[in-house]
Parts: C-alpha cells; sequence; structure tokens
C-alpha cells in the first residue's frame, strides 16, 4: 500500500485532506510552490469572450450571430482544431479575448488542455470556457503549453474541483499553479516545433480552401433542381410535404422520402451517378480466414480527425467494446462516418504501417468502408459537399435519427465531376495530406525531445511516495 509521511503544519495548509490528493501528482506539484514560480509570473492570464446569444441578455453582442469562435472542442492537446469557418477573415480582432500569435489557449471545463496559437491562425475571439495566456516568448509558450497538457498539471488544476460533477478552472488557479523552470535545451527544440507547426496549419488553410471549392461546385452542379434545393429550404420538424409515388418507401418517412426524391432528380439530370456504382461499400475480405484478433488494432469513429486522415494511436482488438468489420483497411479506402449529426470522412492515402505499428486495422461497424473505382480522394471531398451530406442525414434512423444504418450508403447519389477536375482535386488533396503527414513526423520527433525534458523536471515516481516511512513525533501518517 502506498503511504506518504506529511508534517502536521503541513497538512494544516493544504486544500485537501483525502489521502488519495496526497498520494496524486497535485499534491507534489502544490509542494514545488516553494521553489518554482507560478505562472502568472511569465504570462497574463486573461478570460474568453463573455457573451450571450439571448437577446434579452445583459451581454448580448449581435456581432456573435456572425463571428467565428473557438470554444471548448477545438482547443486538443498542443493543437488548435480549426473548422473551416475559422479561415474567414476575421469580423472582430481588436480585443483582448481575441488569439494571438503565440497565445496558449487552455481549455479550463471538462477537462485541462492546452493548444498553441501560430502566426497562420485567425484572430477570432475566444469563447468564456476557454482561458488565454499571453505575453510569453515561443520557447515558454512551447513549455506551457506542454507542461498543461500533462498529469502533474492536470491534477493541480481539477483536483480543487474533484468532488464536484463538472471541473472549472479558475483564472486566479491557473495563475498561481507553479511551473518548472524553461529547460536549457529547449529553444532549438522550440524553433523546430513551431516551423513544424506553421508548415501543418499552411496545409489546412489550403486543404479548407480546398474543401470550399468543392462545396461551391457540388451547390453549382445542382443549382437548378428543387428537389435538391428543397433539402436545404425545409427543415426536419416539417410535417409534410408532396412527393411523388417513386419517392415513397414503405417508412413513409418525410425525410427519407425527401433523399430518394433528390436522388432521383440528379439522376433525372445526369449530373450524379449512385454511390453502389461508383465504389464497392463494406466490401468483405479477400482472405477468407480472418485475422487474428490479437495481431490487430480497430479504427472508431473518434479516429476520424475531421481533416479527411486518421490519427492514432488505435486501440487493439480486445481493448474496446465496438465490433468490428473482417475486412482490413488497406491504402486508398474511403472512410465514412455513420453518425449523421456531424459527419466524417477520411482518405487512406497512405499505408497504415507508419500509425498502426505493423498491426493490421480493422474499421468498426459504425464505419462505412468505401473502395472506389477511381478518383477516392476527389470522392472523399465531394461526400462532404452539402448535397452528399444533406442526403446522409436524411437517411439517419437509429438513435434518435443520430446514426445512418451502413446499408443505406448505397441510396446516396453523388454528383460527379469531369475526370480533369476529379484529378486535380485528387492531386491537391494527395499533396496537402502529405505536408501535413511530414509535419506531423516532425512534430512527433520533438514531443520524444520534450518528454524526456519534462521527466527530468517531473519524475514519474515522486520521492515523497515511498512505501515504507518512518513514523515521527510530530508528523501525520
Amino acid at each position: 500500500m502506498d503511504h506518504s509521511w506529511r508534517q502536521a503544519d503541513e497538512l494544516a495548509r493544504s486544500q485537501d485532506w483525502r489521502a488519495t490528493y496526497h498520494l496524486s501528482p497535485a499534491a507534489w506539484l502544490g509542494r514545488r510552490v516553494a521553489v518554482w514560480p507560478p505562472l502568472g509570473r511569465h504570462a497574463a492570464c486573461l478570460d474568453g469572450w463573455r457573451v450571450s446569444r439571448n437577446l434579452l441578455a445583459n451581454n448580448y453582442d449581435p456581432r456573435i450571430e456572425q463571428t467565428p469562435v473557438y470554444r471548448l472542442r477545438h482547443v486538443e492537446p498542443m493543437a488548435l482544431r480549426t473548422e473551416p469557418a475559422h479561415w474567414h477573415s476575421p469580423s472582430l480582432s481588436d480585443q483582448p479575448f481575441c488569439v494571438q500569435p503565440g497565445d496558449v489557449l487552455v481549455r479550463r471545463v471538462g477537462s485541462v488542455a492546452a493548444a498553441l496559437v501560430s502566426e497562420r491562425h485567425r484572430r477570432h475571439p475566444v469563447d468564456a470556457n476557454l482561458g488565454i495566456l499571453r505575453g510569453l516568448d515561443p520557447a515558454a509558450a512551447l513549455w506551457a503549453a506542454w507542461c498543461l497538457n500533462q498529469p502533474h498539471y492536470q491534477a493541480y488544476l481539477e483536483g480543487e474541483q474533484g468532488i464536484s460533477a463538472l471541473v472549472r478552472v479558475g483564472l486566479r488557479r491557473l495563475a498561481e499553479m507553479p511551473l518548472a523552470p524553461l529547460p536549457e535545451q529547449l529553444g532549438p527544440l522550440a524553433d523546430a516545433w513551431f516551423r513544424a507547426m506553421d508548415a501543418d496549419t499552411v496545409a489546412l488553410e489550403r486543404l479548407a480552401a480546398l474543401r470550399a471549392e468543392v462545396a461551391a461546385w457540388a451547390l453549382q452542379r445542382c443549382a437548378g433542381i428543387s428537389a435538391v434545393q428543397r433539402m436545404f429550404g425545409r427543415p426536419f420538424s416539417a410535417r409534410s410535404a408532396w412527393f411523388a409515388p417513386a419517392d415513397l418507401s414503405d417508412q413513409l418517412n418525410l425525410a427519407i422520402s425527401e433523399q430518394r426524391a433528390a436522388a432521383r432528380a440528379l439522376l433525372e439530370h445526369g449530373v450524379g451517378q449512385p454511390l453502389s456504382a461508383l465504389a464497392r461499400i463494406n466490401p468483405g475480405p479477400a482472405d477468407p480466414t480472418p485475422p487474428a484478433p490479437a495481431h490487430c488494432r480497430v479504427l472508431r469513429i473518434k479516429d476520424l480527425d475531421q481533416q479527411l486522415s486518421i490519427q492514432g494511436p488505435f486501440p487493439a482488438r480486445d481493448e474496446t467494446l465496438w465490433r468490428s468489420q473482417p475486412r482490413p483497411l488497406a491504402t486508398g479506402d474511403v472512410l465514412l462516418s455513420t453518425f449523421a449529426a456531424e459527419t466524417k470522412v477520411a482518405w487512406l492515402s497512405e499505408p497504415l504501417d507508419s500509425i498502426s505499428g505493423g498491426s493490421r486495422v480493422l474499421p468498426s461497424e459504425q464505419l462505412v468502408i468505401l473502395c472506389f473505382h477511381r478518383w477516392p480522394g476527389a470522392f472523399a471531398l465531394l461526400l462532404e459537399s452539402p448535397p452528399v451530406v444533406a442526403q446522409w442525414q436524411r437517411l439517419a434512423t437509429a438513435g434518435s435519427l443520430r446514426f445512418v444504418p451502413g446499408a443505406q450508403a448505397a441510396r446516396l447519389v453523388l454528383p460527379v465531376p469531369e475526370p480533369a477536375q476529379a484529378e486535380d482535386w485528387e492531386r491537391r488533396l494527395f499533396t496537402l495530406l502529405e505536408q501535413r503527414r511530414s509535419a506531423r513526423q516532425t512534430l512527433n520527433a520533438a514531443s520524444d525531445e520534450l518528454r524526456q525534458l519534462y521527466r527530468k523536471c517531473h519524475p514519474g515516481d515522486h520521492p515523497e511516495l515511498v512505501h515504507r516511512a518512518k513514523r515521527g513525533d510530530d508528523g501525520v501518517h
């Protein structure tokens, strides 16, 4: 049993009496207050934009209706996950709650995480559930962001709220947090990190422009088809509509009838082709003998990174409850999430060995696997276009209209571009994914070095946690 020796006056000063706290990384970091300066001494801790969408609220601001905002879901460990709207020119950028290059955004609600802001990110506002660390030089910003994503600091910031249902970290708590001194070797490493991060951000910006170009082409291609336009104009709450007999099914569902009408119109106008004619849907394994589960990993919906690629690590087959399909993934496959509320698509443009560690990867049953006969990258982009997403969302039936049965993918009809256009899209997408892959390899190598520097300052086995502590007269066991 782990136990630790603590002095009586130290227990009196402690913010928590529980033994689990005193044996935790949070307590270890709390005792560094005497030797490490607080984070607030190096950086200004700023709040996000406290604004309401309620017209009657005192803090309502009409600019919120048209302004992209960085929110909780956009802050991942070390990376700011952008959406297409974040690449628009900012309409509000001169306030303290708008991001600036070199800022560190801290997720303060639910779980702590920190992301760096690069020169390429647009200066949009930050949500009030995020905090902003400002005024750090690049090396200090990298070190602060890295530390905030590690267990010692997460436990320290979240521990005070451990009894409540929802963690919410205050700015004062963040400013008072002790931060390990900057390692001397961090300067060159920070330069390499920010170069790779800028390269990745540039690729993301160009990828957003490519996706917008494909979406605009798809909308223009379907501009004169009334059945497709009705999908954008009629809300899901509509109770009735007129449909031709060919658009009705045995389910008598308005959303499904809308999809059938749009698909039939695309075919009649010669604009699109059925997905079943363009690709094999959930193909079976070429080898009738399935791979041994012990040597396989599973790719889930959460492993699709919303940037047309995937991110590991993937859990082993016996570590996840999700059922998997028998055919391992192969280079060139396109993945489509069945979670209709948030459409996610990925194109496997590279071998999976570098991500899976050489293990074969099985897709979960909540993914649709598409083997396109040609131009898989171009069709991956088209699967994200508004006419296709509108069809896909109307096929959702399971789980309160949130999931689409995989077999329904055959009902989709995709607008088909000219060969030269499709080849251009696929070539550009492949180049951008390669640029991101190269940048991430550099970031992964830098992460290994950062991890070693961090361990030198933050031992994994805390010296205070000994298995045989000696009892004294003035201490409490």
